[in-house]
């Protein structure tokens, strides 16, 4: 997508638009040739839906369908970095779906947009995930604004045939920006195609006239707004759907921001706890199904529905304790706690050897993969004076006479002066630049913590929070696979265990929350039994620290 830097001009700003316009339209055609017209007829004849579709809960027309996903598509700016923003949205299907026909359709739609390519393809059981990747026209600096690139733009869609769900989330290449409206344009069409829906209005169409005429329209609640109104209704349905089809339901803490960084600026955040900050946003822990080891619930703050897909947690449920509570739709059965990610800014690899490496490592192994990262810093540099160029009027005899040698002509002329508007001196600037980090990953060799649960269940499990002092490695113990990767066994890993409770749960059984579904789920919710890795230990509570009272860190040490 194009991006219009800032210091650029009303007429590079107008040929970058013209550009962008440019570029979804090579969207358009495929859209409106798939779809028959554009913002009117369903993506494919309603009368094929694939066999062995039914119905479910809480129908929704092609056009709902295509108004949810309007309504659901959400900006997650990166207020820190400003380097990683993620779009995404999901909506629902009119019908039940086979889900290798919904991503036939999927990419049948792709296939007529120019430089699109599916990166990845798997299956398991009704769900179906495709990565796709896209390629944006965008620039790499915005200093140089007439020198165009071409960049990926990655795309993740999701597809969940027993719930008629479907999502999708775009992750823009750093530093490339594109307009909001034609990124939910390109989003809406492309689940328009896997799920049946109708093809979105083009952007400049959004000016002009509403979305939809729809006879159907549901009921708008006024506090909500009609977007928000819609995405409300839009999770009313989705529970819904999800217990028809069989699916379970937990509820997760997960460290609440605002209590642990508390009245910081984004200045302050940056400058004085970047680091921190950044590894308790990144940081996940992983749960793993054990008889299917690829379906998951991964735990954490910034893994929600958009910034995921429809694997993310649905709400997160603030109160005014450290944790927001995170509910997630899940496949019944036993999970595993066995693996953690995060990313720490400002860290070089770890010193280390291979002298006692080991492929069976008694805990598990963390492995470190090399960043860069963007940080932005305050520095003063000189300016010259500003000067801008003004005009006046100016009147003057243009026709004298021989004679008296008084005037007898006048005529009107522009003259151009200098005014200065800034003056000469030292500025305060924000500029960036590119810090090394790690991306590192944890894999256990046995479960730290096991819970089940079984179809229909709504549980409330014990979260466990990973930090900076969660991971401890040998550093004799390591291997080099390649420059930029390397893995250490661990010498001691903890996490620490959050206990949720009865009465956090009720206190959002109450109808504020505007979900009437989720009530009532809260309203037979039961915690979960959690089973702790034997070996593992209750480690003392240090007072003063942020998890006093909050949490009890539990510590696996290597035999």
């Amino acid at each position: 997508m194009f991006y219009a830097p800032r210091n650029a001009s009303a007429r590079m700003r107008s040929l970058l638009y013209f550009g962008l316009g440019v570029a979804f339209l090579c969207l358009a055609p495929a859209a409106h040739a798939y779809a028959g017209e554009s913002s009117g007829t369903p993506a494919v004849p309603e009368s094929t839906a694939p066999a062995g579709g039914g119905a479910l809960p809480v129908p929704y027309t092609p056009e709902e369908s295509t108004q949810l996903c309007e309504a659901n598509f959400t900006e997650v700016p990166d207020f820190i970095g400003g380097t990683l923003p993620v779009y995404g949205t999901w909506t629902l299907t009119s019908s039940g779906e086979d889900t290798h026909g919904a991503i036939a359709r999927l990419k049948a739609f792709l296939g007529k947009i120019p430089d699109t390519r599916i990166a990845h393809e798997e299956y398991r059981g009704s769900k179906g995930i495709v990565d796709i990747i896209a390629l944006g026209p965008m620039f790499a600096e915005p200093s140089k604004v007439t020198v165009p690139r071409y960049a990926p733009l990655e795309m993740r869609v999701e597809f969940d045939g027993e719930m008629g769900a479907t999502s999708l989330v775009i992750r823009p290449w750093r530093k490339q920006q594109g307009t909001r409206d034609i990124l939910k344009y390109a989003a809406c069409s492309m689940l328009a195609a896997a799920a049946t829906g109708k093809m979105p209005a083009l952007p400049e169409q959004l000016k002009k006239t509403p979305m939809f005429n729809n006879p159907f329209k549901k009921n708008v609640d006024p506090q909500f707004g009609d977007e928000g109104e819609r995405s409300r209704q839009g999770k009313d349905a989705l529970f819904q759907r999800a217990e028809h089809a069989g699916k379970a339901f937990v509820v997760m803490p997960v460290l609440r921001f605002l209590k642990k960084y508390p009245d910081m600026s984004v200045d302050q955040l940056r400058e004085e706890q970047l680091v921190n900050f950044w590894l308790d946003h990144t940081a996940m822990v992983e749960w793993r199904r054990a008889d299917d080891p690829a379906a998951m619930i991964r735990v954490g703050a910034t893994w929600s529905m958009i910034e995921r897909g429809l694997d993310g947690y649905v709400y997160a449920l603030s109160r005014n304790g450290k944790s927001d509570y995170t509910i997630f739709i899940v496949d019944p059965g036993a999970y595993e706690l066995k693996g953690t990610s995060t990313e720490v800014r400002r860290a070089p690899m770890p010193d280390m050897s291979a002298k006692a490496w080991s492929d069976r490592p008694s805990i598990g192994t963390a492995s470190f993969k090399a960043t860069k990262d963007t940080e932005y810093y305050k520095t003063q540099v000189w300016q010259d004076a500003k000067y801008q160029t003004k005009t006046y009027t100016e009147t003057y005899c243009a026709l004298m006479s021989a004679t008296t040698g008084g005037c007898m002509g006048f005529d009107v002329a522009t003259r151009k002066y200098a005014e200065q508007v800034d003056s000469a001196g030292y500025k305060e600037v924000e500029l960036d630049k590119q810090v090394g980090g790690l991306v590192v990953t944890t894999e256990l060799s046995r479960p730290f913590a096991t819970f089940k649960v079984g179809k229909g269940d709504v549980v409330f499990a014990d979260g466990f929070i990973l930090d900076g002092a969660s991971v401890a490695v040998d550093h004799d113990a390591c291997k080099q696979t390649s420059e930029d990767v390397a893995s250490c066994s661990m010498k001691t890993f903890n996490l620490i265990r959050v206990p949720i409770k009865a009465e956090n749960i009720a206190e959002w059984q109450g109808d504020r929350i505007g979900v009437p579904s989720l009530a009532a789920l809260f309203a037979r919710a039961k915690p979960a039994a959690i089973t702790v890795a034997s070996g593992t230990s209750a480690l003392p509570e240090k007072p003063g620290t942020f998890e006093a009272g909050w949490g009890t860190r539990y510590s696996l040490k290597s035999k």
